[in-house]
């Protein structure tokens, strides 16, 4: 029964692995970030710019991060990583789409960012296994308009594993989550077949909502803390973390 419900997980995570690789090839700016109304690489770029200007140094500097190492899980082409990288000493990025690493490294190369390294990565366990040396020295871990792709809840709690044990003692992650309610409407159109419904709509860049009520225990289990909430119940719902007191006492 056990290995039924692995071989499972590991074609879920495969799925969802050739649906970011296919979007990476297809128009990865527009599939990274559907809410901008010209998907053009520059108003891309500036997007990115503008979210770390005007929502991660505010959240960095209040809570104290110490600007060592960043990490960023669904670091897509690099739109958050660059520009964070001017105050972090190294930035670390990964994601599951080849496609996406190699236009970051492209990136990274032409631009001379000399502070940035970034990871193609399979499955939580892959991310524990490539973070090699950063881990338990994360001082700021972040995911943004990542985790709410990912179908299989189970696997977005192995990654909250990875995540505390990436931190640092006294490092903090910033996680988003779409916590709206399921609707009616939103249950049908999920019911639908792709080929109904429009492209943001289908699987693989669908965002897939999920209960605070089942987020909030996840966390816990995770050995994560929820030092504060923003917006919840709403599709930009974020959560500012810390590894628990209890894990580290036990540790």
């Amino acid at each position: 029964m056990r290995e039924s419900v692995v071989k499972l997980k590991t074609r879920r995570e495969k799925d969802s692995n050739w649906y970011w690789n296919r979007f990476a090839q297809e128009d990865p700016h527009a599939y990274i970030l559907t809410t901008l109304k010209k998907p053009e690489p520059q108003a891309f770029w500036q997007s990115g710019e503008q979210t770390v200007l005007e929502e991660l140094l505010p959240v960095i500097r209040a809570s104290g991060v110490r600007q060592g190492i960043a990490l960023e899980l669904g670091c897509g082409v690099g739109r958050l990583a660059f520009p964070l990288a001017r105050h972090f000493h190294d930035v670390v990025g990964m994601d599951v789409a080849e496609g996406m690493i190699r236009r970051a490294l492209a990136y990274a190369h032409y631009n001379g960012v000399r502070n940035t390294r970034f990871v193609r990565i399979s499955s939580p366990e892959d991310a524990l296994h490539e973070a090699g040396n950063y881990v338990g020295k994360v001082d700021f871990l972040y995911s943004l308009l990542v985790l709410q792709h990912i179908g299989d809840f189970s696997v977005i709690e192995e990654y909250l594993h990875v995540i505390a044990a990436l931190l640092e003692e006294t490092g903090y992650a910033y996680l988003q989550f779409d916590t709206r309610p399921q609707s009616i409407a939103y249950r049908m159109k999920t019911a639908l077949p792709d080929s109904l419904l429009p492209w943001f709509w289908r699987r693989g860049i669908r965002r897939i909502r999920r209960s605070t009520g089942e987020i909030a225990p996840c966390l816990t289990r995770a050995g994560l803390d929820i030092v504060w909430e923003e917006t919840p119940g709403t599709a930009y719902h974020r959560y500012l973390l810390k590894r628990s007191c209890i894990a580290e006492k036990a540790g």
